[in-house]
Formats: C-alpha cells, sequence, structure tokens
C-alpha cells in the first residue's frame, strides 16, 4: 500500500494542478460522492493503489488457500455443525418498519468462516426484507415457508427446497406471501466482498426507506 500511496504523494507534489487533482479523488473516497471526475493520471495512480489495498486486505486468505494445510480449529464434533434453533446462532440484523411492509430478522452460523457467509434469514408471514443491493453475490436455499424473490425486473415464487441466485450488484427483495415465516439460508462470499471492495461497503450495501 505504500508504494500506490507514495506514487499519488508525488504526483500531487508535481504542482498545483495535480495537488487539486489529488485532493479531488481523495475527497470523494471520503464522502463516498464520485460526481468530480477524477483526470486520466489519477486513475492510472488509483488503479495501483486499489490493488495494494485489496491484497493487503485478502493477501491472508490467499496464502492460507496455498499453504495447502488443514483450518480446523474445532475441540469437539458439535462445533462443526449446527441448526435452525441452535443457541449459538446470533443475532446479526433486524428490522421492522410497518409504513414499508418491512418485518425481518438475519442471525449468523456459529463457524470461523473467512469467504463464504451464510445467514439465517427470517421474514415474518405477509411482510418483506428491504430492497437492496450490494457487492457479494448470493444463493437463497429456502427451507420453510412461502413466498417471491424479487431480482431487479424479475420475480420468482419460492418454497422449501427452492434455490435463487442473487447476482452482485442487483437490487433484490425477498417477500413472505404465506402465513408462517419465510426462513432461508443465505450463502454469500461476503468474507471476501467485504475486504475487496475499496470504500465504505456498509453503506452501499441497503437501499434507504423509498
Amino acid at each position: 500500500m505504500r508504494a500506490g500511496i507514495a506514487s499519488l504523494y508525488l504526483y500531487a507534489m508535481g504542482n498545483s494542478q495535480q495537488c487539486d487533482e489529488v485532493a479531488v479523488f481523495i475527497n470523494s473516497i471520503v464522502k463516498q460522492d464520485f460526481s468530480s471526475p477524477w483526470s486520466d493520471n489519477v486513475m492510472k495512480l488509483s488503479d495501483n493503489l486499489f490493488a495494494d489495498l485489496q491484497m493487503g486486505r485478502v493477501g491472508s486468505i490467499l496464502e492460507k488457500i496455498n499453504e495447502q494445510k488443514s483450518l480446523t480449529a474445532a475441540n469437539s464434533a458439535n462445533e462443526l455443525v449446527s441448526s435452525l434453533h441452535d443457541s449459538r446462532l446470533s443475532g446479526l440484523y433486524e428490522n421492522k418498519v410497518d409504513e414499508l411492509n418491512i418485518d425481518f430478522t438475519v442471525q449468523i452460523l456459529p463457524f470461523p468462516l473467512e469467504v463464504i457467509d451464510p445467514r439465517i434469514v427470517r421474514i415474518a408471514p405477509g411482510k418483506a426484507n428491504e430492497l437492496h443491493r450490494h457487492a457479494h453475490e448470493t444463493v437463497f436455499i429456502f427451507l420453510e415457508g412461502e413466498g417471491k424473490v424479487v431480482v431487479d425486473q424479475f420475480e420468482n415464487l419460492v418454497k422449501p427446497g427452492d434455490f435463487a441466485f442473487i447476482p452482485r450488484w442487483c437490487n433484490h427483495q425477498s417477500i413472505n406471501t404465506g402465513t408462517t415465516d419465510l426462513v432461508f439460508l443465505a450463502v454469500a462470499d461476503f468474507g471476501l466482498t467485504g475486504k475487496s471492495f475499496v470504500g465504505n461497503y456498509h453503506k452501499t450495501a441497503r437501499l434507504k426507506a423509498q
């Protein structure tokens, strides 16, 4: 990362115009506002900087993959299994907004995962989760209830045993059309994309109420 920062610093020191170009770049990253275009020179320098940032974040994962060593850290067999009613499930996120018909919870499994990030989502009868988008790709595995999954302009009815694919950056929403909770396992590569995405990842993940 030092090489990328050093390159930007040296470029900014060249003259006042170049200093202004780098200032625009830095402000857009800090404010997550990319309405002001970056100059071609800053674009080239930023590519190196972002590559350095990403490697710094995911480099340890790549090293473990290539070491070919078992990462099993369990002390007992039951640490490697879980279930829908496991007391070790931990709450991650919940939202209830009556006027938007939103009512759902998200739990995470008790496994020390690095790349995949399976989450149990429960949506109340007749309710939905938020319309949102994110960098990670996801597969939904439906376990209980009946519902509908919206992916951009497409809609599909779902039931237990069905799978749904959620591509990166698509607008999507799950809606419970039944009389019991809609429960599904959302398996995403959040552990990878959360580290690879440059910027405020959580700020991009969910749309504001609309």
